[in-house]
């Protein structure tokens, strides 16, 4: 594999990306422009915010009067190092399932105040979890590589479909796992087969010459690959183990391996000293069904506790050893709420004092703690090392979501931030991590500020994605 390195000559900062776009018209810095496949043009704006703060992504078209052409809203696939792949759909004739062949796809360079539309993949067909974005050296362009990787019938090869932009069209090749990842340390139980196959839910870019990208099980392992080599070929890098192979109580139940991506989480940190890492957390969440349903016909359920345990790897080489515990897990109930924290996570009315001894519905009246509440997406920060941000709800498929910022070595919440509203019943990603360089893009602290002062009627016509917090009409 090619030496890693950023492509960035900057420290790197975390950002917590909205992952769908907001649908207005707030230029600052950053703003660029381009035009969709119709010839209309399309304005796009990054307002950075310090995490847990949500950053965000505004895109608009001066040539559009009327926002209900766009047929949904515009979602983030990928943020790497400044740059935001991201699709639109305009006027589609499909309510329902848009096919990818409707979206225009663009790669947004926030330093460099460029957007560059990509060729539609069409007729390829494949999934965003399978989309990964590599910048390539650049002074002000939006010059990248946009890769999918595809599994095909057989287990050992894939297919590769990669972009260049100063290319400017799709190539596809077959790519062969040369060298697979180490076979489990553990003989996998019969309902846990799910671990033998690998099916991508993320991508990870590592960069380098090479062009190394790794497309993520995050269940299983990541096959990673040099795009931009001649030849390329996968090696397998394996992840940790899930915790509920180890759990001596009850048996595992293939329901434990369904959608990962609400509970597994992976990063690459270029870190300070020069020794790039991936960096894994894992979350581990314990509820009960409730016989009762919420309030519009929903499953019930109580959550009695939550775990997260984060690991670093040095070598990335096919081998299980190469994974290091950075610290002890961090179980809810010792996690320390300082007295202001905890008036705050009061006031967002995710903690919920003891009821009075008359109540008498546990799912609605019940003292909720910090372990009652439903967690998802863990994301290791790059910068402090020991953050983990979580988004946090107080009940199940609650439209309502925030992010906690826990402090893995203090074992404290180390901050707390309302996300947004969601619209959809079961968003798959509702936040998008990311890095930009701190010497080039500035905070916008005021704006994030104002985000739950209004709503604007145009902004919540929009199917999917958060309610929006500003009022930003299209003129």
């Amino acid at each position: 594999m090619a030496t890693v390195g950023s492509c960035s000559g900057h420290e790197e900062e975390d950002v917590l990306l909205d992952g769908h776009a907001y649908i207005g018209n707030k230029p600052n810095h950053t703003t660029a422009v381009d035009f969709t496949r119709n010839s209309e043009r399309l304005v796009a704006s990054f307002w950075r915010a310090p995490p847990p703060l949500p950053s965000t992504l505004y895109v608009y078209s001066p040539d559009i009067s009327d926002p209900a052409a766009f047929s949904e809203a515009p979602r983030i696939i990928r943020m790497v190092r400044g740059f935001i792949l991201f699709r639109v759909v305009i006027r589609s004739r499909h309510r329902f399932c848009i096919p990818m062949e409707d979206f225009d796809y663009f790669v947004y360079n926030v330093h460099g105040r460029a957007l560059y539309r990509i060729t539609n993949p069409a007729p390829l067909s494949f999934h965003d979890d399978v989309v990964g974005l590599l910048p390539r050296p650049f002074r002000t362009s939006a010059r990248c590589s946009v890769a999918a990787l595809v599994p095909t019938p057989n287990p050992s090869v894939f297919a590769l479909h990669v972009f260049h932009s100063d290319i400017g069209r799709w190539a596809s090749t077959q790519v062969v796992l040369k060298d697979p990842q180490q076979d489990f340390p553990i003989k996998i139980p019969r309902n846990a087969r799910r671990l033998l196959s690998h099916y991508p839910s993320t991508e990870i870019t590592i960069g380098g010459e090479g062009g190394t990208m790794g497309w993520v099980d995050l269940w299983r392992g990541i096959p990673l690959c040099d795009i931009l080599s001649p030849d390329p070929v996968l090696r397998g890098v394996p992840l940790p183990l899930p915790r509920v192979l180890f759990k001596p109580d009850g048996e595992i139940s293939s329901d434990h391996f369904g959608c990962p991506k609400p509970f597994r989480r992976i990063t690459f940190i270029n870190r300070p000293d020069g020794r790039p890492c991936l960096r894994f957390v894992d979350l581990d969440v314990s509820c009960t069904r409730l016989p009762d349903e919420d309030e519009s016909g929903r499953p019930s359920f109580w959550f009695d506790s939550w775990s997260v345990i984060t690991w670093s790897d040095f070598k990335m080489s096919n081998s299980f050893d190469d994974w290091k515990n950075d610290c002890m897990p961090v179980h809810a109930d010792i996690i320390i709420l300082k007295e202001q924290m905890r008036m705050q996570l009061l006031e967002y009315k995710l903690l919920r004092k003891k009821p009075s001894q008359d109540s008498k519905s546990v799912s609605t009246n019940a003292e909720r703690k910090l372990e009652n509440l439903w967690v998802s997406q863990p994301t290791p920060s790059m910068l402090p090392p020991n953050i983990v941000y979580l988004i946090a709800r107080a009940e199940f498929m609650h439209p309502k979501a925030y992010v906690l910022a826990v402090d893995m070595i203090k074992r404290e919440v180390h901050g707390v931030t309302e996300f947004g509203t969601m619209r959809e019943l079961a968003p798959d990603i509702i936040c998008i991590p990311g890095s930009v360089s701190q010497h080039k893009v500035s905070l916008a602290i005021s704006q994030v500020e104002s985000r739950s002062r209004s709503r604007s009627p145009v902004e919540e016509g929009y199917g999917g994605g958060s309610t929006r917090r500003e009022s930003y009409m299209i003129p």
